[in-house]
């Protein structure tokens, strides 16, 4: 159940209100309104959905070619295909209030401020933090190996023991990977008020179970001919990798908004682009933003 007691029925569907039951159902808006948003990540969606219902004008851009944003790779392994139902939810949504999507549509500075939009949503998400490793060059993000972009090969060390590197361990694991997940503090999947205390200790426990090697206290160091070289308490370790996965948390794309936010009258961030936490939290911060404009 992605939004568990936080979700009312509105004209018979199930929609996520804001994570607060003390919500007021979506009200009408008095006067309609001309709403630009880019980026159709869940955030800019949900944008999209509550000012659409609201009854304003609402085109929403995308420079990929479909939506989700990260939401499409997360929803990749078999454990995370709720993901992918969401996305096909909000898509049905906006096709049955006639939102205009314009899915491989760049966006620049000058065609925002030329569009006469009353109101402008940057909802432009947040990308994977790079990782570079001296001395190996088969460094993916787990985003590009989740998608499909990069075949990470057999042998696969994952940096970074948050939720996305654990998934992504287990999702290799069971592709029939061997998989080495490595982490620099001296647990994986800190307690966080982010994270479900049930979920992330199912996955402490499972990752043992299957069969996946988990270093803690240990980083990347470099690569030699040998080998990945890790230094883990006090002592060097070689690995053998076809790849290094990076899992490392996740950066605003806020840079647009930056450029734009004083030539125009009004101009909100949201969701990862604001500041990077979970799906509840972007739905939670795009309601109260469109159903307030």
């Amino acid at each position: 159940m992605l939004y568990g007691n936080n979700a009312r029925n509105i004209n018979n569907r199930t929609i996520p209100l804001s994570g607060n039951d003390n919500s007021e159902a979506i009200k009408p808006c008095s006067i309609p309104r001309h709403v630009m948003i880019i980026g159709g990540g869940v955030a800019g969606m949900e944008a999209a959905r509550v000012a659409a219902r609201r009854g304003h004008k609402v085109e929403l851009y995308e420079q990929k070619g479909c939506l989700g944003g990260n939401l499409v790779a997360a929803g990749m392994p078999e454990f995370k295909k709720e993901c992918h139902a969401l996305v096909h939810w909000y898509g049905s949504e906006l096709h049955e209030l006639n939102v205009p999507v314009h899915l491989h549509s760049y966006i620049e500075e000058e065609s925002i401020l030329q569009s006469r939009a009353d109101v402008v949503l940057i909802a432009t998400g947040s990308t994977p933090v790079k990782q570079t490793i001296p001395g190996f060059h088969h460094t993916f993000s787990a985003e590009t190996v989740l998608s499909g972009k990069k075949d990470p090969g057999k042998t696969v060390i994952v940096s970074g023991g948050g939720l996305v590197g654990c998934e992504t361990a287990l999702w290799l694991r069971n592709q029939g990977k061997q998989v080495i997940l490595v982490e620099k503090q001296s647990q994986i999947l800190p307690i966080s008020r982010e994270l479900s205390y049930s979920s992330t200790e199912t996955l402490k426990r499972l990752l043992p179970e299957k069969g996946i090697v988990v270093k803690t206290d240990t980083v990347i160091s470099h690569a030699t001919a040998a080998g990945v070289i890790l230094q883990s308490e006090g002592q060097t370790i070689t690995q053998s990798a076809d790849s290094i996965i990076t899992a490392i948390g996740y950066q605003s794309n806020n840079s647009l908004y930056d450029n734009l936010k004083t030539e125009l009258k009004e101009i909100y961030l949201l969701g990862d682009a604001k500041q990077v936490k979970n799906i509840m939290h972007a739905v939670r911060d795009a309601y109260d933003v469109a159903s307030q404009i």
